[in-house]
């Protein structure tokens, strides 16, 4: 047992046990996030959140991180290498041009257990939820 596990444990014990999810970038290659996804079984990473914006683009808008529709199919491909590496039982939350119920069913397909949805809940409401719901 290493250093961060014996940590982790001595916080759960004295405070209560809570899950820890990281959220990459839908940037990295394939060697990356297969070295990621070894990096977080090995140090007892609770889940994943995949994506979080992008920064690989050339919006008039700046260089800044980039989120909705024109994020979907990276995101998409992220989650989905995200499955392969870290198997069909670990937590996904799948986050990243989510603006309608088929981008939600395509996340569930690609691999995702939840899904995450901002940009397409600032643009569409609530009507955006209520049709995923009740497709």
């Amino acid at each position: 047992m290493n250093f961060h596990n014996k940590r982790q444990i001595y916080l759960a014990d004295n405070h209560g046990y809570k899950p820890l999810f990281l959220k990459i970038s839908p940037d990295n290659n394939e060697e990356s996030l297969k070295n990621i996804c070894k990096a977080i079984k090995n140090n007892s990473i609770d889940g994943l959140i995949c994506s979080n914006t992008t920064t690989d683009h050339n919006y008039l808008s700046g260089s800044g991180g980039l989120s909705g529709k024109p994020l979907m199919k990276l995101s998409t491909k992220a989650l989905s290498l995200s499955r392969k590496f870290l198997g069909d039982g670990f937590p996904i939350i799948a986050s990243g041009g989510v603006m309608s119920v088929k981008d939600y069913e395509e996340k569930l397909e690609y691999g995702a257990d939840l899904v995450q949805i901002y940009t397409g809940f600032i643009y569409q409401g609530p009507q955006l939820i209520d049709e995923i719901l009740n497709k």
